[in-house]
Formats: structure tokens, sequence, C-alpha cells
């Protein structure tokens, strides 16, 4: 496929857009012209298309009030609306209930347009469908407002304004029944609903009122007593105290017995057993021996009773406190501390004045007790406290259960109260819920639902929105150069020829070096030198100084230049067909290198229509055919020529089979012979295409130049040429296109070459310049082409004449063309120079 493509012109690698266009800018023009002219007969024959539109601004309105009944929303009474909510309203202009009702309200059917949609046998509604379109959004900064644009295309202009308006008043019909269809049952509902709560919330408060009613409390108010729960929390409070006094008394009685149990005989004084008594035991048992007491028989006595009781009971606590801080200090410091000798000193002073001041006058003897009898008689009162307050503890831990038990049943009761107080409170606020929105719907009934604001009504349009002239031309325009760059696609495709130089060199694989003009033979004859046998066409040798001559030096350099570093002295040239001028080139190349100095010897090999002995004029009769039969040495084969240093073998005697004379093994010999006499050896090869024999001549050489006529072989034939050579393991070394059209240069037919490439300074300056030269120039030129052989007779390689160019040249030069028109022949200027 690839190499299908390539036969056709396309490269799969490379596409040379520039070079396409201007070798194929006619049809380019041509697409457009077709683009252009369909664009104007549209523009002039398409039928003219209004439009109509109208602007609607969308919005929800409000249904919550404030307090004082005024509505909560956005200014305007309408609140932002959602992407869905704005999407409906675009779907309900285009909904077919709404366009149905449309056709009703404006008599759309009447219209002439949906006459002739109903004679097609086509739905109204469709046919409204098929010309309306529904935007959203403003434009620039108010791309995302909440507002619906709406288009109508009709051919009629009032016709578009009248179906738009009749299409936003069905939609406004619509929207308008919904919300009263909405608010209408709303009310209801909520009107159901205030009766269905209105009754739980009755049955909630009965329920509630014969509970309390049952349930042993009393109300103060919103608060309810439990009496039960507060008789509980005063006995725990009694119980606690008296759990508290049980605990007290228990433990001062075993402190007691502890201590007396301990210590034994150490309490048998007074002091100490007085002192395990606290203050207010102390105080307690003096009330208790005062009871003891016998009263006064004397009015006197009983008058002064009280003076003395406060004396001896000051006298005695000053002594119970010293008794206890002796006793302390007695714990802390031991007996035999000062601080104790010292308290008991003063202990038992006090004793003595006690003793000393007694009353000398008592009603009776009172009856006396000791330390001993007093803390046993604490003992008994400390018992006796104890079986009290365990009694009473019994009594209280009984009590407190019953009230225990008819508070559980109390608190049940309340849990049940709350149960019902919580339902009752449910009721009460779903009950006001449902009068407050009752209240709003009542309120805002004409102020529920969504606002269609009309912001830009249908008006009848004056000018047609389509066909759009610039528009028009701009799509022409384009479809005429999309149309030119197919055909020029096209015309690349299948057009054989090279596009070029890179295209060529990309096929055989090989640089090219030159590129031949098509010659002008009759300005060749005006300039061939007079008497000269050789042809004009070998312009190297007849006008040297033209620029068509300057083409094959060039090649020349560009050969020897490539070939420095090879041993080439043998080289074949070869073309695809017959009539490609490889002859011509070869010819002018060998006058070329003999021009240089080089010995060369050229030897026609197409023994089928031989050529050089017409070029150079001389007698064939013996020749290369001769050679390889047998009948002449190489010697006697080898022709000069009117070019110094130029010999020729030409084809010799006509033979039936110059392949099988190619074969020989004298071909070989042939070779041997010649690049030992000669400096470089040339051989006109038949074309590669048409006969074998380039085949049997390719190996024994040292390079192959092609030769291709670019304006008569195709691609194919030059790739078919190449694969023959490429089968013999041969790859071209360079490339020579010859007949190059003039005229085709300027436009770069071939490859875009003359100003394109190398630009015409170029070759105009050699041109000039070898245009001024005086014949003289030339005739030295002859005098310095025939210099001596060396010295030993033997002539010098074309490798080493190759190295010896080479060192001077730095780059190897492009490939030369020369511009449009003849070249001038050579004439005497040697004024202007």
């Amino acid at each position: 496929m690839a190499d299908a493509n390539k036969s056709m012109g396309l490269s799969p690698n490379e596409l040379d857009i520039s070079g396409m266009i201007r070798r194929r800018w006619r049809l380019l023009v041509f697409g457009m012209v077709v683009g252009v002219g369909l664009s104007i007969l549209y523009f002039k024959t398409a039928p003219r298309v209004y439009e109509s539109s109208i602007e609607v601004l969308v919005g929800q309105r409000s249904s919550e009030m404030t307090n004082r009944g005024t509505i909560s929303s956005t200014s305007g009474g309408t609140e932002g609306m959602g992407e869905d909510e704005l999407a409906t309203h675009m779907r309900l202009f285009v909904a077919r209930k709404v366009l149905t009702e449309a056709i009703k309200l404006g008599s759309l059917d009447e219209l002439d347009t949906f006459r002739k949609a109903r004679e097609n046998d086509q739905s109204l509604v469709d046919h409204i469908l098929e010309n309306i379109e529904v935007e959203r959004g403003g434009e620039g900064a108010a791309a995302d407002a909440m507002v619906l644009r709406v288009f109508y295309h009709a051919s009629n202009p009032e016709e578009s304004a009248t179906v738009l308006a009749a299409v936003f008043q069905s939609y406004k019909r619509y929207i308008d029944s919904q919300d009263q269809d909405n608010s209408k049952l709303a009310v209801e509902l909520i009107e159901a609903a205030r009766e269905t709560h209105e009754q739980e919330l009755s049955d909630a408060d009965a329920a509630y009122r014969d509970f309390v009613a049952s349930v042993p409390v009393l109300l103060e108010g919103d608060k309810v007593r439990d009496i039960h729960k507060e008789r509980l929390s005063d006995m725990e409070t009694e119980l606690n105290k008296v759990r508290s006094s049980l605990a007290e008394n228990e433990s001062r009685l075993q402190v007691i017995l502890t201590e007396a149990e301990e210590r034994g005989d150490e309490l048998a004084g007074e002091m100490d057993q007085l002192a395990l008594l606290s203050e207010k035991e102390v105080d307690r048992l003096k009330f208790f021996l005062d009871m003891t007491r016998g009263s006064s028989q004397s009015e006197k006595f009983q008058a002064e009773a009280p003076v003395r009781q406060e004396v001896a009971k000051a006298q005695y606590n000053r002594l119970l406190d010293l008794i206890q801080r002796e006793k302390a200090l007695s714990d802390t410091f031991g007996k035999g501390h000062p601080l104790v000798e010292a308290t008991r000193q003063e202990t038992e002073i006090t004793r003595q004045f006690i003793a000393a001041n007694a009353p000398e006058t008592k009603a009776r003897e009172t009856k006396t007790m000791d330390a001993e009898e007093m803390l046993k008689t604490y003992v008994m009162l400390l018992r006796n406290d104890i079986s009290e307050l365990q009694k009473r503890k019994t009594i209280l831990m009984e009590e407190a259960e019953r009230e225990m038990l008819a508070a559980k049943e109390v608190e049940a009761s309340f849990m049940e109260s709350n149960s019902l107080k919580a339902k009752l409170a449910r009721a009460q606020s779903r009950y006001d819920q449902v009068i407050v929105r009752l209240q709003e719907l009542n309120l805002s009934r004409s102020y529920a639902g969504f606002s269609t604001d009309l912001l830009a009504s249908a008006e009848v349009p004056r000018n047609a929105v389509w066909p759009k002239l610039p528009i028009v031309l701009a799509v022409g325009v384009g479809a005429g150069l999309a149309l030119g760059l197919l055909l020029t696609l096209a015309a690349e495709t299948f057009d054989s020829t090279f596009g070029s130089v890179t295209d060529l060199e990309s096929t055989t694989k090989a640089a090219v070096i030159a590129h031949v003009p098509r010659l002008n033979l009759r300005t060749l004859r005006k300039a061939a030198i007079a008497g000269s046998q050789l042809d004009p066409s070998l312009l190297t040798y007849h006008t040297p100084r033209s620029a068509e001559a300057e083409i094959f030096r060039v090649g020349r350099t560009s050969l020897m230049i490539a070939n420095r570093k090879d041993s080439v002295q043998t080289i074949m040239v070869t073309s695809p067909q017959p009539g490609d001028g490889k002859s011509t080139t070869i010819s002018n190349l060998a006058i070329s290198f003999a021009q240089a100095g080089k010995r060369v010897l050229l030897i026609d090999a197409d023994m089928r229509r031989p050529v050089i002995s017409k070029l150079f004029g001389i007698d064939d009769r013996k020749g290369l055919s001769d050679f390889l039969a047998g009948r002449v040495e190489f010697a006697d084969g080898v022709v000069e020529t009117e070019v110094q240093n130029l010999h020729i073998m030409p084809n010799g005697s006509n033979t039936s089979e110059p392949a099988e004379l190619l074969e020989s093994h004298r071909l070989m010999r042939l070779f041997q012979n010649a690049c030992e006499s000669y400096d470089l050896v040339m051989i006109d090869a038949p074309p590669v295409l048409a006969v074998a024999d380039p085949a049997i001549i390719a190996p024994y050489v040292d390079s192959v130049l092609l030769t291709v006529r670019v304006t008569k072989n195709g691609r194919g034939t030059v790739e078919d040429a190449v694969r023959i050579l490429n089968d013999i393991q041969i790859t071209p070394a360079a490339v020579i296109v010859n007949g190059i059209d003039r005229n085709a240069l300027k436009t770069y037919a071939y490859g875009g070459y003359g100003k394109g490439k190398y630009g015409g300074g170029y070759i105009g300056h050699y041109h000039a310049d070898y245009a001024a030269k005086e014949r003289s120039d030339v005739h030295r030129s002859d005098a310095t082409r025939s210099e001596p052989t060396p010295k030993n007779g033997r002539p010098a390689t074309f490798a080493a004449a190759s190295a010896d160019l080479g060192s001077s040249v730095r780059r190897q030069p492009a490939p030369i063309t020369i511009p449009s028109g003849d070249a001038p022949p050579m004439a005497d200027q040697s004024s202007k120079s």
C-alpha cells in the first residue's frame, strides 16, 4: 500500500503543503470561486427567516410571613430558584399541552404556515417545535440571570410575533392555574389537619385532667406536691440524726469500757476516772447529781442557793478544767514532767480551797457520790440512751418503708402523668402549627407560586435573521477552500511525477548533483565552433563559459569530492528509459573531466542505439563489439577526438547479440586495459528498463550515475529502475536531472527550484560573468587543458585527481540550475571587461 501511494505521488513520511499550493494554486482559486458563487446563489434564492423574541423573569414567590403579615422575600416578592426549577420552566415553554393551548388561544391554525403544515400532514405542535428555541440567562456578566429567552422563527414577520405571544399567554395561564390549584388543595389539607389535631388535643387534655384528679397529690399552681415523698424525706433526715446519736453513744460507751478494762487498777484515782468523761458528759452528770440532792428547809438558804450554786459551779468547773489539763499534759509529756507537777499542785490547792470554803449552813446533809460511782452512773445513762435510740431507729425505719412504698406508687403515677402531659404538649404544638400555617395560607394565597414577569414582549421583526451575507460568504469561502484543497490533494495523489528534489532523492537514495535544462538547439548551433565535428549539444566544448557548461562542471566537482576517499576510476551512466539524454550528459561530463586535465576514455556501450560516435563525428566501424568479439585489440578500438585528453571507444560493428558479448570475459580485460591507460573511464550504458546490458556492466564499474528526465519519467519508472539496480546490489551514486523546462523552473513545477531555493542572483551572477568573458579566455582555457602527462608515462588515477581537487574544496557544491531563457552565445565582449 505504501508503494502504491508513492507511485501515485503521496509520500507517507513527508507532505509538502507549500509546494502543493504553489503547484496547484489554480485548483485552490477554482474551488474558492465555486464556493463564493454557490454562496451568492444561495443568498439570492434562500427564503428569508424572521425572528421574534421575548424575555421572561421567572422567580419563586415566598410563602413565609413575618409577624406583621408581610412577605419575607427578596425584592420583587420572589426568591431565588434552583437550576432544576428553571429547567422545568424551559421545558414548559415547549410542552405539547402548552403549545396545544397556545394554538387555540391565538387561532394559530389560521396562519399561512400552519395551513401549509396541515396540508403536508404535519402536526401543528411539531411545526411550532421546529421553529421555537428556549435559552436561559443573559449575556456577559448576566449569564446566570434567572431569565428565559424564547425565540420563534417564521417566514412571515407578523406570524413570528403572533405565535410567540400566544405561546407565552398559554404558558402564563398554565402557571397561574397550577398555583391556584395548589393553594386551594393546600388550604383543604391544612383545614383537615386542624380538625384532626383539635380532637387529639381535646382528648389529651381530658385524659390529663382525669389522671390528676385520681392521684393523691396536692396542686400548688402549676406545681404538684407529693406528700409521701416529703414525709419520706423528713423521716430519712430524722433517721440519720438517730443513727448519728446512736453511733456517738455506742462509741463513747465502748471507749469507757475499753479504757477501764485495759487500765484496770490505774483508774483507781478519782481524777483518772473523771478524766474519761467529756465536758458535755460532765455537765449531764452534774445535772443528774443535782437531781439526787434534797431541798433546803429555810427560805434564807433557798434565797442564797443561787449565789452558792454559781460560786460552787465556778469552783467546780475550775477544778474540772485543771483535772482535764493535768490528764492532757500527763499523756503528752509524762507524769514526771514539770508542767504536769505544777498542774497537779494547782489542782490540789483548788481542791483544798473548795473544801475550806464550803457553806456553813446546809438544809440537810447531802448525799455524796465518789468518782467511781459517778462513772458507773454515767455508763448506765449511756446504756439507757443507746436502748432508746435503737428503739427509735426501728420505729423510724418501719415508717420509712411504708412511706417508700406509697411514694413509689405515686412516682409510677407521675411517670404516667408526664407521658400524658407530653402527649398533651405535642398535641398542642401540632395544633398551634396548623393554625399558624392556615393563617399564613389564608393571608398569602395571592402571593404563593411562581412569578413570571414579561421583560420584553414579542415585536414584529423588521429584518431577516437568515440568510446573512457575511456568514454565507464566509461559509462559501471556507467550503470553496476545502474543495480546492481536496482537488489539490487528489491531483497530488494521482500525479506520478516528482514534486521536489527531496522526493527524487528519497526515491533513488542518491543525491541530485545537477539539473540540466532543456537545450535550445538553434542557440547552440549559433554558438558552436565553426568547422568542429562535435555536435552543438556538446556545449562544454563549444561554450565552456556558458551557464549550461557550468552545470556540468559543478557536477564533475561534486563527483570528484564525493569519491575522493574511494578509488573510483570507472563510471557508468544510464537512465530508466530511452530518450532521457544520458549520451549527451555523459559526453559533456567527459569533456568537462578532460578539460580538467584528466585523460578520459568514453566507451559507447549502447550497442543497440549508439549515439556517441554521432555526437563526436568519429568513425564507429571498430569499437566495443569488435573488442569483445576478439576481432581487434584495445588500442585499435580507441579513437581520438578534437577534445584534448578525451578518447572514445565507439560501439563498433553492428551485432545482434550485445548482451552475450558483454557477458564475455573480455569485458573485464577491457576495463583493466582502460584503467591502466586512462585516469577515468566513463561508460554510456543502455537504459535500465529497456535491456539487461546495464545490469551486466554495473558490477564491473566503481560508480553508477542515473540520468532522469523528470518531465518524461514518472515516479513508477524511476522506482523500477532503482529496484533493478538494487537487485544486483548496485545503488546509484548520484542523479543528474535532465531536460528541465525553463519555464517550469520559474514556478518549480518539478521541484520548486529557480529562485525558490537558490535564488536568481546565483545563476544570474555566473551567467553574466561568463557571458562577459572574451573569446580569448576560451582559447586560454583550451591551452590550459593541453598539459603534458607525467614523466613516468603513467597517468594519475581518478581517485588521486579527486583527492588533489578535494583538498582545495571545503564543501560539496549544491546542484545548479539556470534561469529561464536561452544562454547567449559566447561573444567577444573585451570592451566590457
